[in-house]
């Protein structure tokens, strides 16, 4: 964990999607978010295991993602991100409290490698639905019912130049990362919490290549059984599978990932993973000799770059463009 860091976590995500309510059916009924509040154009959703407002806005418009949201680690902090930001030349938009459900006064701006960034401080907690004083929502109420939003995957070209912006702006270390014996980093596993990553960010892989692209946003569950049960959901209910069951080297995450039906995004709804709790953490590398046990430990065979479902990725910018 990284005590110092400007920001202190992930806290949601808001995805464009072009059909809203296939996104709503997806996120709502298959994997088991609450909805929180509703709007004309968006709809407010969380995870029974988060304590804040929500962590995932669906609004109606091209496939893209109109922001990824992180909390500040106090007021104070939300100042000095934003002189930080404008010192460093990033152009940086004040949003008044309120424009968020749930939310006070945040900031927004664009990264050097095109992905949307809101930072905040002031959120509502959500409404106590348990019985359990300690959880806001009602555990298994439907669909695989995850815990909270994990985190996001996020691709460009320049990775370490990317990296160099999440560690340099906003605070967030190392964990893991891929780095061929002769080359540069091609991805890199980040986080702020204890949690081994709250961002990874990787090479665009081709035929894409470029900036502003998403890969997925992650769910975590309590255990692997909530997972395979997502896996039986998801495939009964004929929603694009792209890889799945199986554990990755890289973070030990036991991952299904999928495509909602409305927007393209893929969503990876996985459980375990592990915690880092020493400052003198030696970030992990993986190279061409052993990538593929970092990729697959166990299950389907996944090579990025090769061609496969996992290699698309969706775009930030709300542009519309065909999405595979």
């Amino acid at each position: 964990m990284n005590r110092s860091a400007p920001v202190c976590k992930l806290g949601h995500v808001e995805l464009s999607t072009p059909d809203i309510e296939a996104s709503l059916e997806f996120f709502r009924d298959l994997v088991g978010l609450d909805v929180v509040a509703k709007q004309e154009d968006a709809v407010y959703l969380r995870a029974w295991g988060e304590v804040d407002h929500h962590s995932l806005i669906l609004r109606h418009g091209p496939t893209g993602v109109n922001h990824f949201g992180l909390r500040a680690s106090g007021p104070e902090q939300l100042e000095l991100i934003t002189a930080d930001l404008r010192a460093n030349g990033t152009a940086v938009e004040e949003v008044g409290a309120g424009v968020e459900l749930g939310q006070g006064t945040a900031i927004r701006f664009v990264s050097p490698q095109g992905h949307p960034w809101e930072v905040y401080w002031e959120m509502e907690k959500g409404r106590q639905d348990s019985r359990l004083i300690n959880q806001r929502g009602k555990a298994y109420l439907r669909g695989s019912s995850p815990m909270h939003l994990d985190h996001v995957n996020i691709a460009c070209v320049d990775v370490a130049a990317g990296e160099a912006f999440l560690h340099d702006r906003l605070g967030f270390l190392r964990r893991e990362y891929v780095q061929p014996t002769e080359g540069p980093v091609i991805a890199s596993w980040m986080s702020v919490t204890s949690q081994v990553h709250d961002i990874a960010i990787a090479l665009d892989p081709p035929p894409s290549l470029q900036d502003g692209r998403l890969h997925h946003i992650s769910y975590i569950h309590q255990d692997r059984a909530d997972v395979l049960r997502a896996a039986e959901i998801m495939k009964d209910a004929g929603v694009q599978m792209d890889l799945a069951p199986g554990k990755h080297g890289i973070s030990q995450a036991f991952f299904c990932y999928v495509k909602d039906p409305g927007s393209g995004h893929r969503v990876e709804l996985f459980a375990g993973g592990y915690h880092i709790f020493d400052t003198d953490w030696e970030p992990v590398r993986w190279d061409e000799h052993n990538i593929t046990t970092g990729m697959v430990w166990f299950g389907p065979d996944f090579v990025p770059g090769a061609g496969g479902p996992m290699d698309a990725t969706t775009p930030c910018a709300l542009v519309a463009e065909p999405v595979a």
